[in-house]
């Protein structure tokens, strides 16, 4: 079998010969509000929010620096190898899963409903398709269904928010077992109280457990 063959010009692909001397870094340049530009070597699998801290720290030595403000106050955009443009609220992920275009990083001010930005972003991280994308689908099966679902959710948030403790945790952890004694365990023959044990084996392990029971079992 002949050996996969790679894309030499995706920069992201391993033993890419455009992805320099250390395969462990790569060298990015960021695009900074101020109008300054920065080239830096970073961590190909290193997260967003370390890049960023990287970033901080050498832009105090350029001009301007001082105009930035906050840190938090700022987040990276990019336009992806699929040539999606997105935006990475979400600093927890890797460099190298993002996987920027040449690459480039924007350095922006946030705007307001970071809460929610940062939501669609992680769904779309989840179902592999920016949100953007799902809203430009002419199809109103789709934007039905997609309504639909919006509609559940909230019924479903406003519900679990009027829950009392022991509410919310019979919904997100309910048992499954019968929440009442519904069959009475007999042996059978004479329909008498029968006792039960259970024989619990480990996967893995030649040892099992057995739970012998004294009184009969209502289940």
């Amino acid at each position: 079998m002949p050996p996969a063959m790679t894309d030499l010009l995706d920069i992201w692909a391993s033993h890419s010969p455009l992805a320099g001397h250390a395969l462990e870094k790569i060298t990015v340049d960021f695009l900074l509000p101020t109008g300054i530009y920065i080239q830096m070597d970073v961590p190909r699998d290193a997260t967003i929010q370390h890049i960023k801290l990287l970033l901080w720290k050498q832009a105090q030595n350029f001009p301007l620096f001082p105009s930035l403000g906050e840190m938090e106050s700022h987040m990276f955009e990019c336009v992806n190898q699929a040539a999606v443009h997105e935006e990475l609220e979400d600093e927890t992920r890797r460099l190298c899963d993002v996987r920027p275009f040449l690459p480039v990083l924007k350095l922006v001010t946030r705007n307001c409903g970071r809460a929610e930005r940062l939501l669609d972003s992680k769904i779309g991280v989840l179902i592999g398709k920016g949100l953007h994308e799902l809203d430009a689908i002419n199809d109103q099966e789709v934007k039905d269904f997609r309504c639909k679902m919006f509609r559940i959710t909230e019924e479903k948030m406003q519900q679990a928010q009027v829950m009392t403790c022991a509410e919310w945790l019979q919904a997100c952890c309910s048992p499954q077992l019968e929440p009442t004694a519904a069959t009475l365990v007999t042996d059978g023959v004479n329909d008498r109280p029968a006792d039960l044990k259970v024989f619990i084996h480990f996967d893995q392990s030649q040892v099992s457990s057995c739970a012998p029971t004294a009184q009969p079992l209502i289940i």
